[in-house]
């Protein structure tokens, strides 16, 4: 099943809390591109709050799309959750001590400028590694979500019939 942006659309937000099922690529990479565009229009004319809500609103059917778009790859959707919490960790590996720096120092911007360059020279090392770590589950989510629809599985029959797109 082919679908285009228009229909990518509809079915994006009529399967907003379908976890079970399955996306085609052509479906993901359409509702992604759609995202984009009206996040971006949204941020282009200063509409930060509109941009907040409408992020809000999407979360759950992002995360089922690609729970979706997992399955037809023959993948757990559980990949999903599994994969983010891994870039969390990397983040917060990354970020999460520059909060303290940034808190004890937030009232001295002449304090605080030095704090952090002292601490980006003393981190470097638990700064490559967490990005390295939340590189690497953002590259393997990327691999799964670009492979092409498995056969039918466990998930259902191939969207393609007996093709691979």
């Amino acid at each position: 099943m082919n679908v285009d942006f228009i229909t990518a659309i509809k079915l994006y937000f009529a399967n907003y809390f379908n976890f079970s099922g399955r996306s085609t690529r052509a479906e993901y990479w359409w509702a992604t591109l759609f995202i984009l565009i009206v996040s971006m229009i949204l941020s282009l004319f200063g509409l930060d709050f509109l941009n907040g809500l409408f992020s809000l609103a999407i979360i759950i059917p992002s995360i089922a799309i690609c729970f979706r778009r997992f399955h037809d790859t023959g993948k757990s959707g559980w990949w999903v959750i599994g994969l983010g919490i891994v870039s969390v960790i990397g983040a917060g590996i990354m970020y999460g001590p520059m909060f303290t720096t940034i808190m004890a120092n937030a009232d001295n911007p002449a304090a605080l400028e030095s704090a952090m360059t002292s601490y980006i020279q003393n981190n470097i090392s638990s700064i490559g590694i967490g990005g390295i770590i939340s590189l690497a589950a953002s590259i393997w989510s990327l691999i799964i979500l670009v492979k092409p629809s498995a056969p039918d599985n466990k998930y259902g029959p191939n969207p393609y019939g007996g093709e691979n797109a």
